[in-house]
């Protein structure tokens, strides 16, 4: 069972923007549960993601450049309380792939480490944190709830807001890994 409260160690240690941190969980576990209503998800899926979100920029401790194959590092190096170390393994994947390339097992080891099920978790996982983190990029705290919806055409993520539209441009441009692994557009609508 993952506890809540177990990155408590790395994040304090490590995270050096923790509002920013907060916020992108926050918005990650929207997003996981605006599509949970329209996809099936093991039931440690939001745990994992959370944990990521929490650590995604832990990195910067290191170098800006590469904050997020740091912060994967970190994860995996000092392994999370009470995770087996396959759990650490899939967190820090999930947290790796918030921004750069694209998951691929022939380029990237401990993503390839993992089996093809838990490779599309955090695939999908990553997708969620990766808008995340491009929504929170005016760092104003501005969406109050997400809603998702399917059509055959696409997939809409619905914001509702404080009254004020976060600037999208972050979030279109992170959204690629969501289209690539869900294999359909995504728009962002707001209410």
């Amino acid at each position: 069972m993952i506890k809540t409260d177990s990155d408590s160690k790395i994040f304090e240690n490590y995270c050096k923007d923790k509002d920013h941190a907060l916020e992108v969980e926050r918005y990650s576990l929207m997003i996981f549960e605006a599509f949970s209503r329209i996809m099936n998800f093991v039931p440690e899926a939001k745990d994992y993601l959370s944990h990521a979100a929490k650590l995604h920029d832990i990195g910067y401790c290191v170098e800006k450049k590469s904050h997020h194959k740091h912060a994967m590092k970190i994860i995996i190096d000092e392994g999370i309380e009470d995770f087996t170390d396959e759990e650490n393994l899939i967190t820090a994947n999930i947290a790796r792939y918030h921004r750069g390339s694209l998951p691929d097992e022939n380029k990237h080891e401990y993503f390839a480490q993992l089996s093809a099920e838990k490779k599309l978790l955090v695939a999908q996982l990553a997708s969620f944190l990766k808008i995340a983190d491009g929504l929170d990029k005016p760092h104003k705290n501005l969406i109050l709830r997400m809603r998702a919806e399917e059509t055959p055409e696409c997939f809409n993520l619905y914001l509702k807001t404080v009254g004020f539209k976060p600037n999208l441009k972050m979030a279109e441009k992170k959204k690629d890994l969501f289209e690539y692994i869900f294999k359909k557009p995504l728009k962002f609508v707001f209410e």
